[in-house]
């Protein structure tokens, strides 16, 4: 039996493969131990969210919408894959006895209750390994696993999860949502979904369900497929039409590259909200998260923002109409200043976290920093950035291997006032295994190599973070930015808060 939060990750990364290719994607092996399970995932109501990026922050703003619209008390599960710091960041429930509206960590599965839920698993896991060796789930199955049984055991009203990779063939894809989403579509693990967007876009629109039939009261109404919100466009866009067509799922597209469009035509009837809204986020990936999260709950017809969106309706209409009241705004506003920890967070004065760790989230970041002179809003005041439009920037970066951390590196210097590169590495152990990093001497050298920054190399990632705070002192008006990597950003952020294990 498991005494405590080491033993049991110790035990998990047992079940990270040693190599990691597309073939360890698949529904058999979870399909099986949530059998053995009892099937949890299908006692409660859930939406996935799929995309290359956002879809962490997107399923975070979707859980703290649902947990304050309603009037009475509702338990919110949300699922989000990586975790930063400690395991059980995968597994949170908002609305229970553990959490309050607007706390950021206290959701998380009290720690007693982890190892019991572990424990429990454990024998499920060692029979299968034992009478069923080729079914043995892996590290991120076991933690899907878990979490749907959390889930139930709480009787969550609703479950946001989060797709680990791609989709099609993710270990989360055995839920019967009620609600889909795809933020969009960009080349990102492409060695596993497929080198072209419109292959890794079939890969995510694998979430979108088909529905048979629904039985509501004693009507058997038969409906089209599950509807789905996409802020995808071009090429992805169509191939995920060509699948909801197919599901005869209604399809809802959002318009995220424009603030004006997407908040005149298609998300709301009264667009003075919620311009001032979403007046420090425009133009950035924050910003998508945001409007889509906003659409996902006026499509359920959640209390009090909107009535029922039925399929129909779905079919004939992709505007949707949102009518806010003062109290309603109050919740959005309070919603939208909570910070996604890892994500554009600014840790302390100066200093930037974000998990950027492709292209397409790069290119968001430096549009964040850019306009960071933008007044930042909140229910109580109207306050000026801390970050002041920096002179000159410190970069501590960090990649997986496999990343095209080259192109990330490029994007960063070639657009931001960017002197001083650190390189380093994170030592966390990834769903994918052990000693994942890109070897900061590699990534010093290319920076040398094309760039005329001041570059240096360090192992400790920790170390880095020191070097640039010191050297930070020294300079005026400098920020300090820690991206390339969600590894990373779990790993130094620990200098700052610490988790209670």
């Amino acid at each position: 039996m498991f005494k405590n939060y080491y033993e049991i990750r110790k035990w998990l990364e047992n079940f990270i493969p040693q190599t990691w290719t597309r073939k360890e994607l698949g529904l058999e092996r979870i399909s099986y131990i949530l059998k053995l399970l009892g099937n949890p995932q299908n006692k409660f109501k859930s939406i996935h969210i799929a995309g290359t990026s956002g879809k962490g922050s997107t399923a975070f703003y979707i859980a703290r919408l649902l947990q304050g619209s309603s009037q009475k008390t509702v338990k919110i599960g949300l699922h989000i894959s990586p975790h930063l710091v400690d395991i059980r960041e995968r597994m949170q429930v908002f609305g229970s006895r553990n959490s309050e509206f607007g706390s950021r960590m206290g959701s998380l599965i009290p720690m007693g209750e982890f190892i019991k839920l572990v424990n429990g698993i454990r024998s499920v896991v060692e029979k299968i390994k034992k009478e069923k060796p080729d079914l043995t789930p892996s590290y991120f199955e076991i933690l899907v696993a878990g979490t749907f049984l959390y889930f139930a055991q709480e009787k969550v009203d609703w479950a946001v999860v989060e797709v680990g990779l791609g989709g099609r063939l993710d270990a989360t894809n055995v839920l019967n949502p009620q609600l889909t989403v795809i933020t969009n579509v960009g080349l990102d693990h492409t060695d596993v979904l497929g080198k072209t967007q419109e292959k890794i876009a079939f890969e995510k629109a694998g979430i979108i369900k088909r529905v048979k039939e629904l039985e509501s009261q004693r009507v058997k109404e038969r409906i089209g497929g599950v509807p789905v919100i996409t802020g995808a466009t071009g090429k992805a866009l169509a191939i995920i039409q060509k699948v909801a067509k197919e599901k005869n799922a209604p399809l809802i597209t959002i318009n995220t590259q424009s603030s004006e469009k997407a908040l005149k035509f298609v998300v709301f009837s009264n667009s003075n909200l919620p311009i001032d809204i979403f007046r420090s986020t425009d133009y950035s990936l924050a910003f998508s998260n945001k409007l889509l999260a906003l659409a996902v709950v006026n499509v359920l017809g959640i209390s009090p923002y909107n009535k029922h969106y039925s399929s129909s309706e779905a079919k004939r209409n992709r505007e949707v109409p949102i009518k806010i009241d003062s109290r309603q705004a109050r919740i959005i506003n309070h919603v939208f200043n909570l910070t996604f920890p890892g994500r554009f967070e600014e840790i302390q004065k100066g200093v930037i976290l974000d998990g950027a760790h492709n292209a397409d989230k790069v290119r968001f970041l430096i549009e964040f920093v850019r306009n960071s002179k933008l007044e930042t809003r909140n229910s109580k005041q109207i306050q000026k950035s801390k970050i002041q439009n920096p002179k000159s920037i410190i970069l501590v970066i960090a990649f997986k291997k496999g990343k095209d951390w080259k192109k990330m590196i490029d994007l960063l210097v070639k657009n931001l006032p960017v002197n001083q590169v650190i390189a380093t590495k994170f030592h966390a152990v990834t769903d994918m295994g052990k000693h994942q990093a890109v070897d900061p001497k590699e990534i010093a050298r290319y920076i040398k190599s094309k760039w005329k920054v001041k570059v240096e190399s360090q192992n400790n990632s920790h170390g880095a973070v020191f070097e640039a705070v010191n050297c930070q002192l020294s300079t005026v008006n400098c920020l300090i930015l820690i991206t390339g990597s969600l590894y990373l950003v779990g790993e130094v952020r620990t200098i700052w808060e610490l988790p209670q294990f």
